[in-house]
């Protein structure tokens, strides 16, 4: 690994995004935590959020993407999620990154990412 080699590159570029991701929200549709928010979605809106979710994790590692979605807070004030339905999102997005045999120090470094956006996401 260089000194200069993104997060991005290393999850793999955007293929490696997209298959993350991808992976990442059918974990979700089986979760019986977090997944009755994504049943209650109609397909076009879960591939909606499916393409948000993808850049958002391209442009925040380093990759030549611009997010052109919402804020965390703003897209998350009023849903009420629960701190237990941050945390399955946590394990899908685990699990998902050890099926595709991430190195550890990746796993902690989205994992890391990730947990630092729970005050903008989890609202009772």
């Amino acid at each position: 690994m260089s000194e200069t080699e993104t997060l991005y590159d290393r999850l793999g570029g955007q293929a490696g995004i997209d298959k993350l991701v991808n992976r990442i929200v059918e974990l979700h549709l089986q979760n019986q935590t977090v997944g009755p928010r994504y049943w209650a979605l109609d397909d076009d809106q879960v591939a909606h959020a499916r393409e948000k979710v993808k850049e958002f994790l391209a442009a925040g590692s380093g990759g030549p993407v611009e997010y052109t979605g919402r804020s965390m807070l703003e897209t998350h004030t009023g849903m009420n999620v629960s701190v237990d339905e941050f945390v399955a999102v946590l394990d899908d997005i685990v699990q998902a990154m050890h099926e595709m045999d991430y190195p550890r120090s990746v796993c902690d470094e989205v994992l890391g990412i990730s947990y630092s956006l729970k005050e903008e996401i989890v609202h009772q």
